[in-house]
């Protein structure tokens, strides 16, 4: 349970820090459902990230005053550990709450020992996550031929501006001890999880059936938290 708190403590924290990070770089995908192109049309396309829930980079109503509660750690360990994130699709969005990779996390969060223990774990996961930013849009390419070179040049300007929200993560998160580096740590896979979630969603429009890379072998066969 004190694993939980910590990390509920580093939820909070995040919070605030997101957003302001992904004002550095182009954020995401359009999140545009299959059918309509309206965006694509205007020669434009929305680069914003998806809204999130109580914790997501959407959500200072999470973040209250010091001292103040606005959830129980003990009564969602789970939701507390990850972030909540919302997008256009209910259905996608359920289908992503119940991705392996949190799952794995999650537990592998709750057997940490130590700070340097969860460090670790969140460095780990902003791999996977990376692993499934790459995965995702290759298979997003293969399929949306329509919107290919949309996605590819949204992809390019999330990587442009990948190194600038990482330092201002870095830098948001101090040179502290322990506890700073397990902000930092958690802001950086969230800032992975975070894209991979905007590039799934989309390559759900055009495959609900998708699967991970982590599921696939691809990453899951190396650092796999089932070992």
């Amino acid at each position: 349970m004190a694993n939980h708190s910590i990390l509920y403590t580093i939820r909070r924290m995040t919070a605030a820090v997101l957003a302001a990070a992904f004002v550095l770089g182009a954020a995401g995908c359009g999140q545009r459902a299959q059918g309509t192109a309206s965006a694509a049309a205007e020669g434009s396309s929305s680069l914003a990230a998806p809204e999130g829930t109580a914790g997501s980079s959407s959500a200072p109503d999470a973040v209250s005053d010091v001292g103040e509660d606005v959830n129980s750690p003990e009564a969602g360990e789970g939701a507390d550990v990850v972030i909540q994130i919302e997008t256009d699709s209910p259905e996608f969005d359920k289908l992503f709450a119940e991705n392996p990779i949190d799952a794995s996390y999650v537990k592998e969060m709750a057997d940490a020992v130590s700070t340097l223990d969860m460090v670790a774990v969140c460095r780990k996961y902003a791999e996977l996550w990376e692993a499934e930013i790459d995965g995702g849009m290759e298979k997003l390419l293969s399929l949306a031929t329509d919107d290919r070179e949309v996605y590819r040049k949204e992809q390019e300007d999330w990587e442009t501006g990948r190194d600038a929200n990482l330092a201002a993560i870095d830098e948001q998160a101090g040179a502290g001890g322990s506890l700073s580096q397990l902000n930092a740590a958690s802001e950086r896979m969230d800032f992975f999880r975070t894209r991979a979630n905007q590039i799934l969603r989309e390559l759900y429009s055009y495959d609900p059936s998708f699967t991970y890379v982590y599921e696939d072998g691809g990453a899951s066969g190396e650092v796999s938290a089932a070992g």
